[in-house]
């Protein structure tokens, strides 16, 4: 079992789950999420990359210059992949991830070899 923490609503430099890739088979079911402003229910912004884009990211990290102290970018789980890095990818590679926005009651499945991550949306919590 895993219990995400919220993101703040324009918080695009961290994600509940940053970048990483497990060796199995996985899947996320999401049992509850808090509001967004407009009363909707939160979501899960998933961003799913698959096998033959790990040595882009790697590339792509290498070249901008971030630290491989922490071993291999994708394994250590130091990096979420900004929107302004979603696109500077692109440019410069010409692909995109997948992107999955996961509501209350809906499971995602993660291939084994699957680099991902996850950013909660819309998570507002009131006292009353």
């Amino acid at each position: 079992m895993y219990n995400s923490k919220g993101c703040g609503a324009e918080d695009d430099q961290n994600g509940s789950t940053k970048l990483h890739m497990d060796l199995t088979d996985a899947v996320n079911i999401m049992l509850w999420a808090g509001l967004c402003h407009d009363r909707s229910p939160g979501y899960a912004l998933w961003h799913l990359y698959p096998p033959e884009m790990a040595n882009i990211l790697r590339q792509f990290f290498r070249k901008k210059g971030f630290d491989e102290g922490a071993g291999d970018f994708i394994h250590s789980q130091q990096i979420y992949v900004t929107s302004a890095m979603h696109e500077s990818i692109y440019e410069e590679y010409g692909v995109k991830p997948y992107v999955v926005r996961q509501r209350p009651g809906e499971a995602v499945f993660i291939p084994a070899g699957w680099a991902h991550q996850v950013r909660d949306r819309c998570f507002i919590f009131e006292n009353k």
